[in-house]
C-alpha cells in the first residue's frame, strides 16, 4: 500500500506501508496438512495411552509444609500479638485470621472477664522467654512456650494446623 502525504512546502512524498514479518513459528493448524502426518525416522508416538501420573498425598502435603513458615518463630510472633492485645496496644481482630474462631472467642471472653474484674489480664505484662515446636504430623505443629510475668514464669501450649497455606492456632492453653 502506498500513501502520499503533503509535508508543508515540500512536495508530496510517498509512504510505503509493508506488513511486518512473522516473529513466531506457525502453529500446527497453520501448517499444510502434508507436514502434520510426516513421521521421521527418529519420531516416536506420544504416550497418550499411559495412565495419568498420580502424586501421592504425602508428597503433596510435604510440599505444602515447605511453603509454611517455621512454627516456633510464627508462634512467638502470635504470642507477642496476644500479649499486645491483652495490654490494649492491638485489637484482637488483627489476630482473627491466625486463630480458629473458638480460640478467638475464648481470648475475648478471658479479656472481658479481666476487664469486668477491673484488673488487667495476667498476660498483659508478659514477655516471651522461650518457644519450642515439634511437628508430630504433616501440617500439624505442637508448641510449648514460657512467658515471664513479673517474677513468675508461666507455660503456654498451642496446637497449630496448616490451613490455606498458613498456620492457624486451633488450641491455646495458658498455664
Amino acid at each position: 500500500m502506498t500513501i502520499a502525504l503533503a509535508d508543508g512546502p515540500h512536495p508530496m512524498r510517498p509512504i510505503i506501508v509493508r506488513p511486518a514479518p512473522r516473529r513466531e513459528p506457525p502453529f500446527d493448524d497453520e501448517l499444510p496438512s502434508r507436514h502434520l502426518h510426516a513421521v521421521g525416522p527418529f519420531d516416536r508416538p506420544l504416550p497418550f495411552a499411559r495412565a495419568p501420573r498420580v502424586i501421592s498425598a504425602i508428597a503433596a502435603r510435604s510440599r505444602a509444609r515447605a511453603d509454611l513458615p517455621d512454627p516456633a518463630l510464627w508462634s512467638r510472633r502470635l504470642l507477642v500479638g496476644i500479649i499486645e492485645a491483652a495490654a490494649g496496644k492491638r485489637p484482637l481482630q488483627q489476630l482473627a485470621a491466625l486463630l480458629n474462631p473458638p480460640v478467638a472467642r475464648g481470648l475475648v471472653a478471658d479479656f472481658e472477664r479481666a476487664a469486668k474484674s477491673r484488673r488487667p489480664h495476667w498476660i498483659h505484662a508478659a514477655t516471651v522467654r522461650s518457644v519450642r515446636a515439634s511437628e508430630p504430623a504433616d501440617g500439624v505443629a505442637e508448641v510449648c512456650a514460657t512467658v515471664r510475668v513479673g517474677p513468675r514464669v508461666r507455660a503456654v501450649a498451642m496446637r497449630l494446623e496448616a490451613s490455606e497455606g498458613r498456620w492457624r492456632c486451633t488450641r491455646l492453653h495458658f498455664g
